[in-house]
Formats: structure tokens, C-alpha cells, sequence
């Protein structure tokens, strides 16, 4: 391909069995797996990295609709191509198409024959930690896209790939900070080539599209600490209907999901800023410093002294 293309307009005029099946399916019936087919616990890991024919070969090229609760997937195509089902919109990809799909949405896979490339799973704990540390990356990877690579990028990513992988199979000393420095680069190129244009949008009233209205409505008030009538008010929905939307498409509830961007906000600060704590605990909207304190305390597991102190000694946790 000469150039990066969005390629968000490939969706069949009729729909296809899976989008079928997705659209007539609840969220709480589709499977729920760490790795497709896979619903047991794993040993400890933060990220892990397959080649695409190796699940969906034996699978007659076809994964069914599911989703990962706890787990950010990329896959990018090398080979062939496929569709890609994305809450029962389906789209077409083909040899460097690069496909974001973040937790809990449901997707699934036809792949054509021989089809190749990789498949990216990042667990959602390390993924939160890496957008406190850059925030930069969330607009790549909080909303579902679809959008192609051309060379040279495809091939810088393929190589990392190989590397990366090559690290994660191995037990070489510091592998897990090599596979960190792996997937950082990865993230890094798709984020240099990613068309702001290419976010795969849910349909209007669904319960992702409300999701996501509902979450940008945080991003712009966590700070005022929001109330739940008003934050629905505004969206035009009832405060059922919000809660109901939140715990179908993320399993939390609003205000953990407002709780979840005031942490993330006020590690970033403790990691990164002068700020002291009772600066920090005015910045966030909270009235008195030592309910932040514990409000933090409960939420990290940690103290907001403790949570700077580990940060500014360089001992941010990596799993291997």
C-alpha cells in the first residue's frame, strides 16, 4: 500500500451470520476468555503475542463473537485478509490493517485461508499504569479502530513483533523489561500512523455509544466531583439506563468508572508533578486532604507518599 488508509466504509451492505449472531446476542451470553478460548487462570504475565494463523487455523479460520474483560487486543494483518466483527458492525481487512479492540468489546474473526500477522494481548492492569505514564496513547487505544499501515511502518512493526515475541518464549535475563521496550515501540509506531479518523464508532443509543459519551462527559468533570442524576441528565438518559450501559459494556459501575479516571489522574500527579498532597487532594476536587488519602489508599493499596516514593525509585511493578 503507497499510503495510510482509513478503512472504516468496508461494511457489507447486508449482514453477515456473525453480525448476526453478535446482534442477537446479550452481553452478559457472549464467552468471556482471557485468550480466545482459553477461560482458565494464567501464570502471571502483561502481555502476550501470537502469530494470527495459529488460533484461527485449527478453528477453520473463524473466531467466534467473545470478549476479553481484562485484556486490550491488537491485531494487525500481514497476509490475506478477513473481517472483523466489532459489536455486530462487521469490516473488512486486508494484508496491514491494524485492528484496536479494547476490553470488553465484543468481536470476532473470518479470516480467509492463509491469512497471517500477529495478535497483541495486553493485560488491563500494565495498560492503565502505561496511560498514567503516557496518556498520550489513550487516543489510540481506549475507542475501537481499524486503519491501515503502509511500508515502511509495517515492516519496522513486523520486526518488533518477531522480537518481541522471541523475548516472551525465552527466559533470557531482563526479558520482561526487553519485552516492555518491544511493545512500547509497537505502540509508538501505530500511534505515529493511527488517521484520527479511524475510531470504529458504536451505533447511536447503543449501550457503547452511551459508554462512550459517558466517558468523555467524565474526562471533562471528574475533577468537579459529578453526581450520577447530573452526569445522566446531561447525556439525556436515566440514571438505570447509565448504570445498566456501564455494567453491561466495562462490568463497573459510573462512579467506579469516575473513581478509575481520579486515580489514574492523581498517580500520573504523584509520579510527575511537585504537586504536594493537599494540592493534589484541592486539584481533584476533594474537600478535605485526608479522605483523599484514604480514598487513594483504598483504591491503590497504598498511601499517595508511599505510590511517589516507589514511582521516584524506579520500581513502577513489570510482570514477566
Amino acid at each position: 500500500m503507497s499510503e495510510i488508509e482509513n478503512r472504516l466504509d468496508f461494511s457489507p451492505n447486508e449482514p453477515t451470520p456473525h453480525e448476526t449472531a453478535v446482534g442477537s446476542v446479550s452481553a452478559a451470553s457472549v464467552p468471556r476468555y482471557v485468550l480466545y478460548g482459553e477461560t482458565g487462570a494464567r501464570a502471571d504475565w502483561f502481555v502476550n503475542v501470537e502469530r494470527l494463523d495459529e488460533r484461527c487455523r485449527e478453528r477453520g479460520w473463524a473466531i467466534k463473537p467473545h470478549t476479553h474483560p481484562h485484556f486490550l487486543q491488537i491485531g494487525v494483518c500481514t497476509a490475506a485478509g478477513g473481517e472483523i466483527t466489532l459489536e455486530g458492525q462487521g469490516h473488512r481487512f486486508r494484508p496491514g490493517s491494524v485492528m484496536v479492540v479494547p476490553p470488553y468489546r465484543i468481536h470476532g474473526f473470518r479470516y480467509e485461508p492463509e491469512a497471517n500477522g500477529w495478535m497483541l494481548t495486553v493485560e488491563k492492569g500494565y495498560l492503565e499504569d502505561l496511560l498514567v505514564r503516557a496518556p498520550v496513547l489513550k487516543g489510540l487505544l481506549e475507542a475501537p479502530r481499524l486503519f491501515d499501515l503502509a511500508e515502511p511502518a509495517l515492516g519496522r512493526i513486523d520486526a518488533e513483533f518477531v522480537q518481541l515475541r522471541e523475548e516472551m518464549a525465552g527466559q533470557r535475563h531482563g526479558r520482561a523489561i526487553a519485552a516492555e521496550i518491544h511493545l512500547q515501540a509497537i505502540l509508538l509506531q501505530l500511534l505515529r500512523h493511527c488517521p484520527e479518523s479511524s475510531t470504529a464508532s458504536p451505533a447511536a443509543g447503543s449501550r457503547y455509544e452511551i459508554v462512550e459519551r459517558f466517558k468523555a462527559l467524565v474526562e471533562a468533570r471528574y475533577r468537579e466531583q459529578p453526581l450520577l442524576p447530573d452526569m445522566a441528565s446531561r447525556l439525556g438518559i436515566s440514571v438505570s439506563q447509565l448504570r445498566l450501559a456501564c455494567n453491561q459494556v466495562t462490568g463497573l459501575s459510573p462512579n467506579a468508572l469516575i473513581h478509575e479516571r481520579t486515580v489514574a489522574e492523581a498517580k500520573r500527579c504523584l509520579a510527575y508533578t511537585g504537586m504536594t498532597i493537599s494540592e493534589l487532594s484541592d486539584w481533584l476536587g476533594f474537600s478535605d486532604v485526608a479522605y483523599f488519602s484514604r480514598f487513594f489508599t483504598r483504591k491503590v493499596g497504598e498511601t499517595p507518599s508511599g505510590f511517589r516514593r516507589a514511582q521516584r525509585f524506579g520500581s513502577v511493578a513489570v510482570r514477566a
